[in-house]
Order: structure tokens, then sequence, then C-alpha cells
């Protein structure tokens, strides 16, 4: 096999020519996507183990039987404070995985549908060694014990200098690279005017355009907030300022986590399946709409914030209800191509074609699966977008069973997926026990299906998030000790289902001999089907993307400050022990 190694910032028309083969994987993608995993996953290692553990600790039975056993209430591995774990688990899963794991598989999939390498290998590798060092001081803030701060690390709660500064690091290595994959995509544009890019690559574009912008809000209130109050170059802060800037950011993250999935849903899994997607058009359509309409509708989040306008908070939740209509699009053209799967496989009634799939294949179980719980995390977060349901259940695990459904559902099983194909190309091995990997779906379906429904069943009863309920003298209700009790023994099967997982991945890498035999399911064609040209008019998603956020949020952003009586509240370190 011929390997390219192009090094240098040379024009694209003067870089060797690179063939790409189904089965494996060039060098430099392999050290480029194998890289980015490698810290996504150990990232998820440390992080995925505190859930269960949380599960365990806010158990008033578990508690009582630890109590008579060893003498002291359960506790997280390594970390005596509730807090401190939970600021792990919640930045390492949801900030540190994501993010490593979206990056590298953008890089691949973008190389192998438009068929040529990266635009520049320089700017890939400054990219990843800024979030590497991110990471690295981020976990050092929070495994010291100076940022317990919690995933959302709103002030008056402060941590440690290195913990901001390190989430700097790593948005900045986001933006390289995606200027990097526009570059690219840009050179191929010049080299096929006219042609409609690959829906892949047309989905990931969509994501750097709509998480460029997002993260201009979470880098201001980091860079002109936070990290000059925890230099002491100021002694207060406004936290309702910063919860708006927050949001501007929070609330799009899920669809920057979301939209890899889709891609897996509409380009990967059609390959997988043997048919065409129902239409390609439609996939458009719904990156469009949501790079478009995931930014102005943060403040669903602020509901219960007296600093937010009720005005504002009524056309954000209007705009919520407006981006549950990609999802729509993408539940209908999924189905209707999953049909297609069940046809072809013998399917002739109404039903039939839902069970004649795959079911055994963990590459396919996992999405499928994935997307059953993201239909219960789109009719929960629809709930959420209900101003009257919202101020009664937001402080509640009610939220945490919806937001686990979405990212620790479809969100996670689909990046398993990819996984369970993309590691055997790296390593040039079969993926080892396939059936352990297919045990480690359904057992993670299974337990967060179980966590996410008891977790809300307690919200409605009222249990509270963000809270240390295993703590000595926490009061528990004896409805909400009883859901709590079998949160823990959801927390059970997901902790066996985390060892399966781990298992998959050291024994495809270790101890795996047989050679790989597995395609890249990577689209490189556009269907014959009429694709509109103005859906890859970037200027005209930018001018409108410009638009809605200037009219739905600066309204927000200017009531929210005040010279007078804002920027008053001292910073606190972490969470107060």
């Amino acid at each position: 096999m011929a390997i390219a190694k192009p090094t240098t910032e040379q024009p694209v028309e003067n870089r060797p020519i690179l063939s790409y083969p189904a089965a494996e994987l060039l060098s430099h993608e392999r050290f480029q996507v194998g890289a980015h995993l490698l810290v996504a996953f150990f990232a998820l290692a440390l992080g995925i183990i505190m859930g269960p553990f949380q599960t365990f600790r806010r158990s008033p039975w578990l508690q009582t039987v630890s109590e008579d056993l060893i003498g002291q209430p359960i506790t997280t591995p390594i970390f005596t404070y509730y807090y401190q774990a939970l600021t792990l688990h919640g930045v390492l899963n949801a900030l540190v995985f994501t993010t490593f794991f979206i990056m590298g598989i953008s890089y691949f999939v973008v190389q192998r549908s438009l068929q040529r390498p990266l635009k520049s290998t320089v700017l890939l590798w400054i990219s990843f060694w800024l979030m590497t060092v991110g990471l690295v001081l981020t976990a050092w803030a929070i495994v010291t014990g100076q940022a317990n701060v919690l995933f959302t690390f709103y002030p008056p709660m402060l941590a440690h200098w290195a913990f901001y500064a390190g989430l700097v690091l790593v948005i900045v290595g986001t933006w390289i690279g995606a200027y990097n994959v526009f570059r690219t995509y840009l050179g191929w544009r010049d080299d096929n005017p006219g042609e409609r890019v690959p829906l892949a690559t047309y989905g990931i574009l969509a994501n750097f355009v709509m998480w460029f912008t997002a993260s201009l809000g979470v880098a201001v209130e980091v860079l002109t907030m936070l990290l000059p109050m925890s230099l002491g170059m100021v002694d207060t802060t406004d936290p309702q300022l910063a919860r708006v800037l927050f949001w501007f950011f929070g609330h799009p993250l899920v669809y920057f986590w979301l939209i890899p999935a889709y891609i897996s849903w509409y380009t990967m899994l059609p390959k997988q399946l043997g048919v065409p997607l129902f239409s390609d058009t439609m996939a458009r359509i719904a990156f469009a709409m949501i790079a478009i309409f995931s930014i102005p509708i943060g403040v669903h989040h602020l509901f219960a914030d007296p600093g937010v306008s009720e005005t504002a908070k009524i056309y954000h939740s209007a705009l919520t209800y407006v981006v549950a209509f990609p999802s729509l699009l993408t539940a209908f053209n999924v189905a209707a191509t999953i049909e297609r799967s069940g046809r072809k496989r013998g399917a002739t009634n109404l039903i039939d074609w839902t069970w004649k799939q795959p079911w055994g294949n963990p590459v396919v179980a996992a999405q499928f699966c994935g997307m059953f719980l993201f239909i219960f995390g789109g009719i929960s977060g629809i709930m959420n977008a209900s101003f009257n349901m919202n101020q009664a259940l937001h402080n509640t695990t009610w939220v945490v069973g919806h937001f686990h459904t979405t990212l620790a559902g479809a969100v996670f099983l689909t990046y398993i997926s990819i996984l369970f194909w993309i590691m055997p190309m790296i390593r040039q091995r079969k993926l080892w026990r396939p059936r352990w990997a297919t045990a480690h779906v359904y057992t993670w379906f299974f337990g967060m299906l179980m966590f996410a429904g008891f977790m809300g069943r307690g919200g409605m009863a009222g249990a509270t998030r963000r809270t240390d309920m295993g703590a000595p003298g926490a009061y528990f209700s004896p409805e909400i000790a009883m859901w709590m009790n079998w949160t823990a023994l959801s927390g059970m099967i997901l902790l066996v289902s985390s060892f399966l997982l781990y298992a998959v991945i050291f024994g495809t890498l270790f101890a795996s001999e047989e050679k790989a035999t597995v395609n890249a399911p990577i689209q490189k064609d556009t269907p014959n089907e009429f694709i509109p040209a103005f859906l890859e008019n970037w200027r005209l998603w930018a001018f409108i993307i410009i638009t809605t956020n200037v009219v739905m949020w600066l309204p927000v952003l200017i009531n929210s400050i005040d010279l007078v009586n804002g920027f008053w509240s001292l910073g606190y370190p972490g969470a107060a022990r």
C-alpha cells in the first residue's frame, strides 16, 4: 500500500494524490484519529466511573448498608468530596471526551468524503496539543480540589485559574481545527465548482459554524470575568451576566455533540444497512436548521432567573419548539431508511421491518438503541421548554434524567458505534469479542433507560439535583428515597457495562489477532436528487445566524448588564464544604 505523507503547506494541487483504501487507514490518518480517540477515551475512563458511584451515594439504602458494613457512607473512588467527583464527571465526559472525539472523527470524515488530505497537518497538531494541554490544566485543577465548580462553573463559585485557562485552550484548539476543515473544504470547492459537497462534510461544516458562534459566549465569560477574578485582577463579578453568556453557549453545546451522531445516522448507518438514505436534501435542511436555531433558544435555561425579562423568556421558549422540527425531520428520514433495510431483509407488513434488522451487530444496535433513548430525550426536552413545567422541574433530578438520555444515550451510544468500526481500522485487527461489545450496548441501553426514568420520577417527587443527598443529615422523603434506591440499581448495571466497554477496547488493542475486514462507511458522492444550491451558501447562513442572535440575545445581554447594582458578588472557592 502506497502511503502519502504530506507535511508542508503545499497548494492542494501540488500535493501527492492520496488513494484511500476502503478497509485500512493511511499512516497519517491512523495517527491523527488515533491520538484524538486515545485522549477521548482516557478522559472518559476517569469520568465514567464517577457516574455509578454518584447513584450509590444518593441511595439511602446503600448508604445504610455501607455504614453497617464498613462504618462509613459510600464515597466516590479517590474523591471523598461529592462536588469534586461531580465536576470531574461532567467536565471530562461532557466537555473533554466529546470534543476530542468530534475533532478526530471530523478530520477523518472530511478527508475520506472529500478524498483529499487536510489543508494543513501542522494546524491539526497545533489544535490537538492546545486541547491536550488544556485538558491537563483543567483536570489538574479538579483533581487537586481547586475547581469544585461543576460542569456549568457558574460564578460566584470560583476555580483555580488553571481550570479556566485549560478550557480556553480547548476551545481555541477547536477553532483552529474548524478553520483547517473549512480551508480543506474551500480547496475542494475550487476543484469541484457546481458540485454539492458530500452530506457528511456538510454536516461537519454546519456543526463548526454553529460551534464557533456559540463558543464565543463562554469565551467572553471566561476571558473577561472568570479568569481575571481567579487571577486576582478583579474582586467581584456578576453572576447573572455570566449565566447569560454561558447559556448562549450551553444549549448549542448539546447540538455540537449531537450533529456527529446525526452524521452517523444519515451517512454511515445506511451503508451499514446496505440501503440509500431516504432523503439527502431533508438531512441538509435539518443540519442548516440546527445551525441556525440551536443558539437563540438558551433562555429556557434561565426561566427561574429574575434578571431576564419575561418577554425574552417567551420568545426563546417559542423558538425552542422550532428547533424540535429538525429532530422530527431526522426521525422521519432515518426511520424511512431503516424501513427500507427491513423491506430488503424480507419485511412484508406494517411493523415487521422494525425487527428484521441486524440487532446482533453492535455497530448497528448501538445506533438503534441511541435513537430510542433520544425519543425520550426529545419529549422531556419539549417539556422543559414549557415555562410552567420548567418552574416545577428545573432544579430537580428530572433534568438529570433528560440530559442523560441525550448525551449518555443518543450521543454516547452512537460514538461507541463509530468506535466499534474505526478502532479495528486503526489497529488493523478485528473487534475483540463482538458479543461482549453487543452486551455492552444492551446493558448500557437498559441501564440508562432505567436511570433516566428513575431520576425523572424522583425529580417529579421533588428530588433536587446538584445536591449531595448522601451527606450526613440529608433529608429524604420516603417517596424520593424509593426512586433513588432504584437509580442505584441502574448505576450497578451501567458500571458493569462500562467494564465491558473497556474490556472490548483493550482486547481489540492488545489481544485481537485476526486481521480486520471492516470498510469505512463514508459517503463520497452525492445522490441523484435535487439539492438546492442555497443550502450550501455559507454567507447566507452566517448572515441569518448573526441576525437571529442579535435579535434574540442582544436585548437579554443589555438587560443583564447593570453597572450600578451588578458586579457586586465576591468569588467563593468551589462549592463550599
